[in-house]
């Protein structure tokens, strides 16, 4: 069963997370889709520019939890390793492309699925939204380029205090803090997208795209290598310590988590 959609409309390639009973999690299956349709929307002549978006209520809560537990009652360690990469590899490649990417997001945006967000170039969001980045909170280090592209939109001290405080932050204040490029009325994200990005496709597209690529090299040159050396150690860290272990445990036996430090 395909975790995703993609349909092509006057240039603009809508790709979709189609998993709303779960509210569009990332697990591996997903990450896959979303990397090959990414690379074939940045081969297509027939896309200029790309909206993401996730179906039903939210736009995605991220990782699985019970897929999480699994691995760890089993001591799978390098199946966490690759799921990590795996969706590295998603959020470079949105960043990267040099075709615009824009996320339309409406409700829950979580951890990975905030940071698929925060990839794009653009972010049209509703008044329903919600961003976490929980990571912390279950004993991880920030997981998908979170410190980064909060870094980058944020800076460096607010980055840190949201990844360590794990603030549920809604529609006026993501848009006070600078993380979104438009805030509609709820229920009209993919609307205003679409919208959006049918007007960037009827523009200079080279010049956009030469745009991006400038905006790249000034503010995300060095960011696969964090992803794949700084992050990927010590997140690895992170899924191999007790309060990992512990606080995924507490989640799914709904009580509270305590933590040892360790």
């Amino acid at each position: 069963m395909l975790k995703t959609s993609l349909t092509i409309e006057q240039g603009v390639a809508i790709l979709m997370l189609k998993d709303p009973e779960h509210l569009n999690p990332l697990d591996q299956a997903t990450d896959i889709e979303l990397l090959e349709r990414l690379e074939f929307c940045e081969q297509s002549a027939d896309v200029k520019v790309v909206v993401l978006g996730g179906a039903g209520r939210s736009f995605s809560a991220g990782g699985d939890m019970r897929f999480f537990k699994k691995q760890l009652d089993e001591k799978n360690y390098a199946a966490l390793d690759a799921l990590a990469g795996h969706v590295n590899r998603v959020i470079l490649k949105i960043r990267m492309m040099k075709k615009l990417v824009i996320a339309a997001v409406q409700g829950y945006a979580v951890g990975g699925g905030a940071n698929l967000a925060l990839a794009s170039d653009f972010i049209i969001a509703d008044q329903s939204c919600k961003f976490s980045e929980p990571f912390t909170k279950i004993g991880l280090a920030p997981d998908a380029g979170a410190m980064y592209l909060l870094s980058r939109a944020v800076g460096a001290r607010k980055a840190l205090q949201i990844c360590a405080e794990c603030p549920v932050i809604k529609a006026d204040e993501a848009d006070k803090l600078g993380l979104l490029t438009r805030l509609v009325p709820e229920g009209e994200a993919l609307t205003a997208a679409i919208a959006f990005a049918e007007k960037l496709a009827n523009g200079p597209l080279l010049a956009y795209e030469m745009a991006k690529e400038q905006n790249n090299r000034i503010n995300y040159s060095d960011f696969e290598e964090y992803l794949f050396n700084a992050e990927k150690e010590t997140v690895g860290k992170t899924f191999r310590s007790e309060d990992y272990r512990e606080a995924v445990t507490a989640f799914l036996e709904k009580r509270a988590t305590h933590y040892s430090g360790r």
